[in-house]
């Protein structure tokens, strides 16, 4: 049983570690991936059981949703390739999860389209957060909008997602007082909108290894 955070934060050990970001280029002397495509695994408590990460945090939104969408779209694309090559079309058969920060969300609005859809609406994995009733699956609160809305993910492969049915835990207690959507408790010394842990929440899930 092994819980995760939207980031690399595991009780057991990382036996192996490399990054994406030489290897993906949008031009020669360009990266895609400028926080690049952090790829870990991560030893089970058996012996011989192995869970990747692919861990993410694509372009910003800042400059606005639609002229930094290319960007994403093409990390996203990346990912999804990245996987490939290390598991094949069967990818979601074999234990992993991509997980970060998207900077980007799965509605349209009057800022844009999302750019990321390629990777979370892949068949391959499964987006988490959607197992919350909807009104609670928001990750990040942006103050100049008032705007609640899903920029983190936990996208775990399809045969985890199946063997570990079970909702994800959004922590929203280092939140600025202005998010008023929520109403649970805050840590203390928590301000208006300052002093804050972050705008974005993180959350957790507990795996268990597929038969």
């Amino acid at each position: 049983m092994v819980p995760l955070r939207s980031g690399t934060s595991s009780r057991t050990g990382i036996s192996s570690r490399s990054g994406h970001g030489g290897r993906q280029r949008r031009a020669p002397t360009r990266a895609l991936f400028s926080r690049d495509c952090l790829e870990v695994d991560i030893q089970w408590p058996a012996p011989g059981q192995v869970l990747t990460l692919f861990v993410q945090h694509f372009k910003s939104m800042m400059g606005g949703r639609d002229t930094t969408g290319p960007r994403r779209r093409s990390q996203a694309h990346a990912v999804k390739q990245i996987i490939r090559d290390r598991f094949g079309d069967n990818a979601g058969a074999h234990p992993f999860i991509v997980c970060g920060d998207f900077n980007d969300y799965m509605q349209a609005d009057d800022q844009g389209e999302p750019s990321i859809g390629d990777l979370v609406e892949w068949d391959q994995v499964d987006n988490v957060v959607t197992r919350l009733p909807e009104a609670d699956r928001w990750t990040h609160y942006y103050k100049r909008r008032k705007h609640y809305s899903q920029l983190d993910y936990l996208l775990p492969s399809r045969s985890l997602a199946d063997a570990n049915p079970n909702p994800p835990e959004i922590m929203r207690k280092g939140l600025p007082l202005r998010a008023d959507r929520y109403t649970g408790e805050r840590f203390n010394g928590v301000g208006l909108d300052n002093p804050k842990a972050s705008d974005h929440c993180p959350f957790v899930i507990t795996l268990d290894h597929p038969a």
